[in-house]
């Protein structure tokens, strides 16, 4: 019997929680196969040294193996290999968080990918998998129930007035010595290259947090910070069209000025100036202002918070009482030292 792939990864995912055991009889009835089969498959997962089978019938269980990953360093003469070990749990993770994009336009995802990623850089691929994991489940400890990050504190921290009430974030934007996050390299380049599938991938990467939010929340309109740049595709007027589904209002807003220049916030060097472009450019135009007293105001990169901060003071200036920002992503200052002691 030849051995079906999606078999083969249903009996490895029961595997994802560290350590566990199962027998046969577990397995059977957690993955919905044949008897038969996860037999026949429970045997090659042990030739294969990704399981290990633990005491005798009728008391035999399995659990994982750890499994050994050898890379060839071609760009030394003398062939050396790198031998590193990883519990399967991580290749799941690493599949689901990592990502980047090669100067030529590579996608670099994944345990693959971080391999890739660390030969280029000529690093220690096991030390820079675990550095990479540890940031990421220090991230998830800061989450709240819909997996969003609160930037309440750090963001009164940076104006003399603060006018948002909350601030969320889907995620950080820079993930220490390897730059940008997943998110942040999805939703970087899906801006800049318009590319409507990476939009796509970006958008779908927050969108169950940001729903959570507005179903906990119970906003009575969502306004988005307009852009500066024109571009074909838009990442947040993809994001609107996704979140009509809530049948919220959109308040309307625009960017306006006089000279018919707008200037984009990230070419601003200093706080102050991104400040006075957004209290100059950035209006409400909205009739129906007046019936929304708890609004969601949504921005794509955060910087300095000028943005978000100029607009939740001119949502408030036409009387509503309460405004939340988020952002897809933000940069919140992480170090190894507080990292290591979670």
């Amino acid at each position: 019997m030849k051995a079906r792939f999606t078999s083969l990864k249903k009996i490895l995912d029961l595997f994802i929680v560290d350590q566990i055991l199962l027998s046969p009889k577990e397995i059977v009835e957690l993955s919905w196969l044949q008897k038969t089969v996860v037999h026949k498959y429970l045997k090659q997962l042990v030739e294969e040294w990704k399981l290990i089978k633990k005491g005798k019938a009728p008391k035999v269980k399995y659990t994982l193996n750890k499994k050994q990953w050898i890379v060839q360093d071609k760009r030394n003469k003398n062939i050396k290999y790198q031998v590193w070990f990883y519990w399967y749990q991580e290749k799941i993770l690493m599949d689901n968080i990592f990502l980047k994009f090669s100067p030529l336009g590579e996608t670099m995802k994944g345990l693959s990918g971080i391999i890739k990623w660390c030969e280029s850089r000529n690093l220690n691929i096991w030390e820079k998998i675990q550095d990479y994991i540890k940031i990421y489940n220090y991230i998830i400890s800061q989450q709240d129930i819909c997996g969003l990050l609160s930037a309440d504190i750090a963001f009164g921290k940076g104006f003399e007035t603060n006018y948002l009430d909350k601030v969320f974030y889907a995620d950080q934007y820079k993930y220490m010595d390897f730059g940008r996050g997943k998110l942040a390299e999805l939703t970087f380049y899906a801006k800049q290259s318009q590319n409507k599938k990476l939009i796509a991938e970006s958008i779908a990467e927050i969108s169950p947090k940001l729903e959570c939010n507005i179903h906990f929340e119970k906003y009575d309109a969502i306004a988005i910070t307009p852009w500066s740049i024109k571009r074909q595709n838009q990442l947040l007027w993809a994001l609107k069209k996704e979140l009509e589904i809530f049948s919220k209002p959109f308040i309307n807003i625009i960017k306006y000025s006089q000279s018919w220049i707008f200037i984009p916030q990230k070419s601003l060097k200093s706080k102050k100036e991104r400040i006075e472009n957004a209290k100059n450019t950035i209006f409400i135009d909205d009739k129906n202002i007046w019936n929304y007293k708890k609004v969601l105001l949504i921005d794509d990169f955060v910087g300095s918070g000028a943005t978000l901060n100029e607009t939740a003071k001119k949502l408030k200036d036409e009387w509503v009482e309460h405004v939340t920002g988020f952002a897809f992503v933000w940069n919140t200052n992480l170090s190894y030292e507080v990292i290591n002691e979670i």
